[in-house]
């Protein structure tokens, strides 16, 4: 079974789209959801960026 689920984001290092199954943690801080997720490709735990 293959689920279309909006990507988190990219990598604010390298740039590569962040699947939501790299996704950590999600929490709201200051009444705004926070996020972080493992970058597939440079292995560093991120804040995804939207484009």
């Amino acid at each position: 079974m293959s689920f279309d689920a909006e990507p988190l984001g990219r990598c604010p290092e390298c740039g590569t789209e962040i699947a939501p199954d790299f996704l950590l943690i999600e929490y709201e801080s200051g009444g705004r959801p926070t996020r972080f997720a493992e970058c597939p490709d440079c292995r560093d735990v991120v804040h995804p960026s939207a484009d």
